[in-house]
């Protein structure tokens, strides 16, 4: 019985997925996912309350459920790998649902976990040069951390989804993240001109 009950809830996760991408998340209705399901309008709140837990529901089963496993077991790189490779699968998706804005966000709903996963890995592993910045504390890094992530990933799926693999802005991430405009600027050939 069990097993059927979680098959329900994924076979609900898995219509509202594709109606999104293909209606976007404002036109859908709880009525539209449950004939598109083939279960009865009821069946959707035994699992459900809203359609904003399914979307909630969905960015924890795939995605952060398993990076966040992989947190915990201190596989930091292979943890980002996995979150930009699981956006990079279903662009479409989280494309339309970043346009889900107010009191709900999807912006706001990864920007938790994005913050719990690295609470995770500061668990783990101490931010050492905050040592020297006694006015951050780790909660303000932690979330100027996570701003940066989840703007960076919305930048991506929203504007050049079609054009960047999740490897290269893996990659791109990783750069920006060790590199401030500062180290980049070219002051030296800029002020010999």
């Amino acid at each position: 019985m069990e097993r059927k009950s979680e098959l329900t809830k994924a076979l609900l996760g898995e219509k509202f997925k594709e109606l999104v991408a293909k209606k976007g998340f404002e036109k859908l209705t709880i009525k539209i996912i449950t004939d598109a399901a083939g279960v009865i309008r009821p069946t959707f709140y035994n699992y459900f309350q809203d359609k904003y837990e399914v979307m909630e529901w969905l960015l924890w089963e795939d995605v952060f459920k398993e990076v966040s496993e992989l947190m915990e077991q201190e596989h930091v790189m292979e943890s980002l790998q996995l979150l930009f490779q699981r956006f990079g699968e279903d662009k479409t998706y989280y494309e339309k649902v970043f346009e889900v804005t107010g009191q709900n966000s999807f912006e706001e709903m990864l920007y938790g976990q994005v913050f719990h996963m690295e609470e995770i890995l500061v668990k783990h592993h101490p931010l050492k040069h905050l040592r020297n910045m006694p006015h951050v504390d780790e909660k303000v890094f932690l979330e100027f951390h996570a701003i940066s992530l989840v703007n960076g990933l919305k930048y991506w799926l929203i504007r050049e989804s079609k054009n960047i693999s999740a490897g290269d802005v893996m990659e791109f991430y990783q750069y920006m993240m060790s590199h401030s405009i500062l180290d980049l600027l070219d002051i030296e050939n800029t002020e010999k001109k």
